[in-house]
């Protein structure tokens, strides 16, 4: 076998290793109502031909369905009465509601749809067995049921989306002069040893859309750098266009660092006195533009309006104060969730020669600068500050294969990225969805302590308590890099639920446990209200494995085993094309 196709039969089985590891952690449901809306426009638009929900009357079929109808219309009602900004998706002109996530994302749940009428044939009773687990408790038909079609997105759609990211993060590192293997320590270090590695599992749109980020910013490097007159130009530049307009569907703000991209190629073009790139990127994008724009223009009779709600509605905090919670916040601190920035950071302001060193830091800063002001800078039920991951991601792309720390500062790159593997795992044990419950009821008997003592008055409480995702994000207390632990260890105990699954109402076992807080009011002792987020099930394994009486380690153990075996041979593949070719691009 030659080194051209050791190489290449390398990298695909680095991927599917890579892939195979971010299956053995995935979720077996939704964890995210949001993602369960857009699943239900999904599934809409692939059996009706619209993504609008709809309520009873309408003739909505599925009861998570005609939740998010009436949700959304609700929202618009208390906005147009004056109650309040509204918050959750738009009525279209048809009546319908639509969700106020991004086309593209509903767009790619699609294929799911069929996929899991197909699956459901041999599983036609998981709804009614998730239903009757969940009996009693918090209803599972957003983010439980339709349990197949659920199961699917999450298992895979994530999965296939990091795995291919490291692969494009391989690319982009060859690209910038790093050898293989450092190479895929910049995949390696990024895609496991910083907060990117939760995109991996959870289920919102911020996955897909840094994998398109990346698939456009492969070739405007290759672009950026590439001799006068090289072979493959136009190519790439259509390329890049289609990767950034697919990119600005699934995740509108990636617009900015779009931007940023056609200013690589604007400047390229101009040192070359030649255009043909920008305007093949342009074209390539385009597409995506007039979908984008004719969607909204059907929908709600603007091709400007998307659905979400005025910025100035969310973005009123002071903008110094969202710049040191998303990077220093205890909770969601991006310096603390991905300690290879200690290192990232510095080398980028270092006078060390970088190119594209500029980009790196508008990638980085943009996302930061449009959410410090947000209230909710934090992003929800997810793992860090999901709104800066990709620019996490974009400079440390960028600045770690041009400065080569592994070889420069072996032990200090080993360290933090020992550190970042230890994070990562951290964001495996326990489900955010159920550490965020704890921590509401925790952090409101806390509150209420400090109330009866005397140490708030009534409108200082009623102000904190308002602002307890806030709170809770950037107190130590509520920290995720031990709360998650002490959470699971309460999983291996038992302690969440009792033998017939249901959950415990035990102060001591729960909010005591986990946050060391006493509750003031019998609710706040209550244990996580999801089963899937008791005993380890926010697993696909665990929550397949309880939901059908079978081994859970009879589900994961031919998965985590292909999946060492496969990382195995292709770093051998690859490892030995080192030895049997010189092709830059191997």
């Amino acid at each position: 076998m030659n080194g051209d196709a050791r190489t290449r039969r390398g990298g695909l089985l680095l991927w599917l290793g890579a892939w195979l590891c971010f299956v053995c952690v995935a979720h077996g449901n939704f964890e995210s109502t949001d993602a369960g809306f857009t699943m239900h426009a999904a599934r809409n638009l692939w059996l009706r031909g619209d993504s609008g929900l709809r309520t009873a009357a309408q003739g909505g079929e599925l009861e998570g369905e005609k939740i998010g109808a009436f949700v959304i219309a609700d929202s618009q009602r208390r906005e147009e009465q004056g109650l309040g900004a509204r918050v959750d998706g738009k009525l279209g002109q048809n009546g319908l509601a639509y969700v106020w996530f991004p086309i593209g994302y509903t767009y790619l749940m699609v294929p799911f749809v069929p996929l899991a009428a197909g699956v459901e044939r041999a599983l036609p009773d998981a709804d009614r067995r998730l239903t009757q687990k969940a009996a009693g408790f918090v209803p599972t038909v957003v983010e439980g049921t339709p349990a197949v079609l659920q199961g699917l997105v999450a298992l895979l759609l994530p999965s296939l989306c990091l795995a291919t990211s490291l692969w494009l993060l391989f690319r982009i590192a060859r690209e910038l002069g790093a050898d293989r293997r450092g190479a895929l320590w910049t995949a390696a270090g990024i895609g496991v040893a910083s907060q990117a590695f939760a995109l991996g599992r959870e289920q919102l749109s911020d996955g897909p859309g840094l994998t398109l980020l990346l698939l456009a910013l492969w070739p405007v490097v290759r672009l950026h750098l590439a001799a006068p007159g090289a072979r493959g130009a136009v190519r790439d530049a259509l390329l890049a266009g289609a990767a950034s307009g697919a990119a600005v569907l699934v995740r509108y703000q990636s617009a900015l660092a779009i931007l940023a991209f056609a200013a690589v190629l604007a400047l390229a073009a101009r040192r070359r006195g030649r255009y043909r790139e920008l305007l093949a990127f342009a074209v390539g994008g385009a597409p995506f533009l007039v979908v984008l724009l004719a969607v909204d223009h059907a929908r709600f009779g603007n091709p400007l309006d998307t659905g979400y709600t005025s910025a100035a509605d969310w973005l009123n905090q002071p903008w110094y104060l969202g710049v040191l919670k998303m990077l220093f916040a205890a909770g969601r601190g991006a310096l603390w969730l991905s300690p290879l920035l200690w290192l990232g950071l510095p080398l980028a302001c270092s006078r060390r020669r970088l190119a594209l060193r500029w980009l790196a830091w508008v990638l980085l800063l943009t996302p930061v600068a449009l959410f410090c002001k947000a209230n909710g800078w934090q992003g929800g039920q997810c793992w860090g500050v999901r709104y800066i991951t990709p620019g996490v991601v974009g400079l440390l792309a960028i600045v770690l294969p041009q400065v080569a720390p592994w070889r420069r500062w072996p032990r200090l790159w080993r360290a933090l990225f020992a550190c970042g593997c230890l994070v990562s795992l951290t964001s495996v044990v326990a489900p955010v969805r159920g550490v965020l419950q704890l921590g509401r009821q925790a952090y409101t008997a806390a509150t209420e302590r400090a109330l009866a003592d005397g140490a708030l008055s009534r409108d200082e409480a009623t102000a904190l308590l308002n602002a307890a995702d806030d709170r809770m994000s950037w107190q130590p207390r509520y920290s995720p890099l031990w709360s998650n632990w002490r959470y699971a260890a309460q999983c291996w105990n038992g302690a969440f639920e009792d033998r017939q699954q249901h959950v415990v109402r035990d102060g001591a076992a729960t909010i005591g446990a986990v946050f060391g807080v006493e509750p003031v009011q019998p609710e706040q002792g209550v244990g996580p209200l999801h089963w899937t987020d008791r005993q380890g099930r926010h697993l696909w394994w665990r929550f397949w494995a309880d939901l059908y009486g079978v081994s859970s380690w009879l589900l994961l153990t031919p998965v985590a085993l292909l999946a060492v075996l496969a990382l195995w041979r292709g770093w051998r593949s690859l490892a030995a094309s080192d030895f049997t070719t010189t092709s830059p691009d191997g």
